[in-house]
């Protein structure tokens, strides 16, 4: 069911043929990432968006709205008879196809994804972070001379607050990695199963069968009041629950991922017996 060397030959073969798409993707979305951060910084006190909070959402934002899109993807060829055929036709098993397609989704593109977002965002926080430092200083000498009614409404905003975004247990929680490994797992999972499942027009239907699940858990979550704080908090709420939450609510994280990613090698064998 599964050779080494085939998978390897399987690998170079695949990023002989997808390394110039791949590397359009990544960079369309540095070229994105880019017209953000020249917006942000020329505002007045556009600084300020890049405090340690917005480096998060920068980061997030961008990993969980792009990493789905690359995912689906992955197939693409599928969706075109011809070209399907090739694919399907390779000499490797199906576990290997899949197998391939999980170590370059889940692993390879957000590892990718980190590098071009750091190359960019390191030299605009070290922008950012002498722009707080003078702004700081100013504000100290103003409040000084004047009093605290002449210094500006900063919040709880401090120059500590503009330290380097990192992914670590320091700045995010080891709950929080775990929650947003597992969602983004989910979300990728969901889109190659969509590439898959739909012989058609594959990326409209799947964005709208998501659209139509979204609605779907809103309308059940409504009807039953279900508080969905428990379920994505579980990892980090405090909130006391009962014994057959503590015990669902972790079961949930573990075997929607699983299930979806099972359905994904399900799809991709489907394909494989009637192309």
């Amino acid at each position: 069911m599964f050779d080494w060397s085939r998978f390897r030959r399987l690998a170079a073969a695949h990023w002989a043929e997808q390394r110039k798409a791949y590397a359009w993707f990544i960079g369309v979305g540095m070229i994105l990432h880019i017209v953000l951060l020249i917006i942000s910084l020329s505002g007045k006190n556009g600084f300020m968006s890049l405090s340690t909070d917005g480096q998060a959402a920068m980061y997030f934002v961008g990993m969980f709205s792009l990493a789905p899109i690359f995912a689906g993807r992955y197939f693409q060829q599928m969706a075109r008879r011809q070209s399907a055929l090739l694919v399907l036709m390779r000499p490797a098993s199906v576990f290997e196809k899949w197998l391939l397609a999980v170590l370059v989704v889940v692993l390879a593109y957000p590892l990718a994804y980190s590098v071009a977002f750091y190359s960019l965002n390191i030299p605009a926080w070290l922008v950012a972070h002498a722009q707080a430092q003078q702004f700081f200083i100013d504000e100290a000498a103003r409040i000084k001379l004047a009093g605290p009614e002449a210094g500006y409404d900063l919040g709880r905003l401090t120059i500590s607050s503009f330290q380097l975004f990192l992914p670590s247990s320091r700045q995010l929680t080891w709950s929080g990695i775990l929650l947003n490994i597992v969602a983004l797992s989910s979300l990728q999972a969901f889109a190659i199963f969509g590439s898959l499942y739909f012989r058609s027009a594959p990326f409209i239907k799947t964005l709208f069968a998501a659209f139509l699940m979204l609605l779907a858990m809103i309308l059940v979550g409504t009807v039953f009041e279900a508080n969905s704080e428990l379920v994505f908090g579980y990892w980090h709420s405090d909130r006391p629950m009962s014994g057959f939450q503590r015990a669902l609510f972790p079961l949930l994280w573990i075997a929607i991922p699983l299930l979806l990613w099972l359905s994904t090698f399900l799809a991709l064998k489907e394909r494989e017996i009637a192309p």
